[in-house]
């Protein structure tokens, strides 16, 4: 059974051992404002997924459910196996947590910081700690005031992984960052944590961070998971094609359920779901002059799956739980 792009139902809570969080039928708003519509959403352990999404979508909103400071209107969360809702503590405990644009006090050292931290953490490492600030190149007596912007997120950093996390949630903690400490702090961290299996969450907006770091992506729109696949496969599922129809104002649609962008004759079609029959219907059609591929990147694929999931009909997509085999 192919489950590379999942839509899932929002009666199935079978929390699975293998999925680190599992999060099904989610909703949640401010006020009157609905923030988050039914998120599903499965994160295998020992995964790094990217989630991915305008500003205003609700992944942070997401991100505070989680760990337990947000308690949802509706829905199911686990993460590492309890309910955040309810057991909070612990599981922040557990977590690592990375926010952008948190403020330390100026007038403590780096060390002081960690002093801090360390008793609200059982496993909080001394040796990791030390490891991770070499690794790093952050001195631990300097002080709060006088890091640069790409040295305090490196402090976040730490203090979010020196108690040896089961999960790291990093939520847009590396925006604005010289592209060399991005790619530095990006590249050895994460690499760590993959060597170790342990389970990361990156809220982004960069597809160079996705392409470089992630083997899951899952893509948010207005409350909801547009797309929770693989990336490996979504690269290979993934097509682009260039169709010249013989009739500029002809009526025509594509096969299957691509995301299509129509300029008279020309036409553009995204596949997030490419099989070989759609490019032998396309060719046997008589309203076709031509077809040709393009070059696609993962910016056009992440937008043909917002387009495309909006407009596929219910009965045509995959329904599959976190624990389907």
């Amino acid at each position: 059974m192919n489950t590379a792009h999942t839509v899932r139902t929002a009666n199935t809570v079978n929390m699975d051992d293998d999925y680190v969080i599992e999060v099904d039928a989610l909703h949640h708003r401010f006020g009157k404002n609905n923030v988050l519509n039914g998120v599903d959403l499965c994160v295998p352990r020992g995964s790094v997924t990217a989630l991915l999404g305008r500003n205003g979508e609700g992944k942070t909103t997401l991100m505070r459910l989680l760990t337990g400071w947000l308690v949802p209107k509706a829905g199911h969360i686990r993460v590492l196996g309890l309910d955040p809702a309810r057991k909070g503590p612990a599981i922040r405990a557990k977590v690592g947590y990375v926010q952008d644009g948190v403020e330390l006090p100026k007038w403590m050292r780096v060390e002081d910081w960690f002093r801090f931290l360390e008793p609200f953490y059982p496993t909080w490492s001394r040796d990791e700690e030390t490891q991770l600030c070499a690794q790093l190149d952050l001195d631990p007596r300097a002080n709060v005031s006088t890091l640069s912007k790409g040295q305090r997120a490196k402090h976040s950093l730490i203090s979010a992984l020196a108690h040896r996390p089961k999960l790291l949630l990093l939520d847009e903690p590396f925006s604005g960052l010289d592209p060399i400490v991005r790619h530095e702090v990006l590249t050895a961290i994460l690499g760590h944590l993959r060597e170790e299996g342990r389970t990361v969450v990156v809220v982004t907006h960069s597809i160079t961070d996705v392409e470089r770091v992630a083997d899951r992506v899952a893509l948010m729109e207005q409350g909801v998971i547009r797309l929770d696949s693989d990336l490996e496969e979504l690269q290979r599922s993934s097509v682009r094609m260039a169709v010249t129809l013989h009739d500029a104002n002809a009526i025509w649609s594509a096969p299957g359920h691509p995301a299509t962008e129509r300029d008279g004759a020309d036409v553009v079609l995204t596949y997030i779901d490419f099989h070989p029959a759609y490019e032998k219907a396309l060719r046997e059609d008589a309203k076709v002059a031509s077809i040709n591929r393009l070059t696609r990147d993962l910016e056009h694929v992440f937008r043909a799956a917002a387009r495309a999931t909006e407009t596929t009909p219910k009965n045509g997509q995959e329904v599959t739980p976190c624990n389907a085999s």
